[in-house]
């Protein structure tokens, strides 16, 4: 039988602290870059990797809030759409199906579901496909980006499949995981251990911690990034940590 995931229970950074590393990251990368070629390609690289990371961010938050979780259907222009059209309103893809299931503290009440039954991890792991039509997603606005901060499209290949990558890594040694699923093979996605060996660090914890956060959220509205945290605090939606019910008792 799986184990509880217990790598959350230690106090996770805070949101500043994670930024912070994220932007040491962004300034290490791009200061290598600037030690080989110079300071004008150190600055087009800290520019369009800060870039790459807000698209990628924002576009987890969208697809995540308003697909994911059809908040689509809620809004004001799909409303119009669908009156003017004769729209069908989005259905479930089977996110809406995992929270429904979704206990307070992470575990499954695994319900007999169509969708869900039909997938080894329930609706939480992406498959190779949905890495493709996200490569796809993120490619469409990074080329144009990377392109302006002055990088080769040779160079934007590479930081696009590198962030793509990296990513579904998060998500997959994440979010499975956390739900006490198995970690996802190599032949169904990106595979769940690819990163297992830091889930005890700060910025996994912090990730468990912002996660069960959306879970516990009222109407899972809020924390919506995964992965890539930043557009919640762009659109107002950071809820924080929300302790489990039993710890409020």
């Amino acid at each position: 039988l799986l184990q509880p995931t217990m790598e959350a229970v230690a106090e996770p950074p805070s949101s500043g602290m994670v930024f912070a590393s994220i932007a040491g990251i962004i300034g290490a990368i791009s200061g290598g870059v600037g030690y080989a070629a110079g300071v004008q390609a150190a600055s087009q690289a800290a520019v369009g990797l800060a870039g790459l990371y807000v698209i990628m961010s924002v576009n987890e938050y969208v697809v995540h809030r308003y697909y994911q979780h059809i908040g689509i259907n809620k809004t004001a222009l799909f409303r119009w759409m669908k009156k003017t059209f004769k729209l069908s309103p989005l259905k479930s893809s089977g996110h809406v199906e995992h929270h429904k299931e979704t206990k307070d503290d992470m575990s499954l009440d695994r319900r007999q579901d169509p969708i869900l039954d039909s997938d080894l991890y329930r609706g939480t792991a992406f498959s190779w496909s949905i890495s493709g039509i996200m490569t796809f997603e993120i490619a469409i606005q990074s080329y144009p980006w990377l392109w302006l901060c002055g990088w080769s499209f040779q160079a934007s290949t590479i930081a696009l499949f590198a962030g793509i990558f990296l990513h579904a890594a998060i998500w997959q040694t994440l979010h499975p995981h956390m739900h006490d699923l198995p970690d996802p093979r190599l032949v169904d996605g990106v595979p769940g251990w690819s990163m297992a060996a830091l889930r005890s660090t700060g910025f996994f914890r912090y990730l468990h911690h912002n996660h069960e956060g959306h879970h516990r959220a009222f109407g899972a509205h809020g924390n919506y990034n995964v992965c890539c945290p930043l557009a919640d605090h762009m659109f107002g939606t950071y809820v924080g940590i929300i302790p489990p019910k039993a710890q409020l008792a």
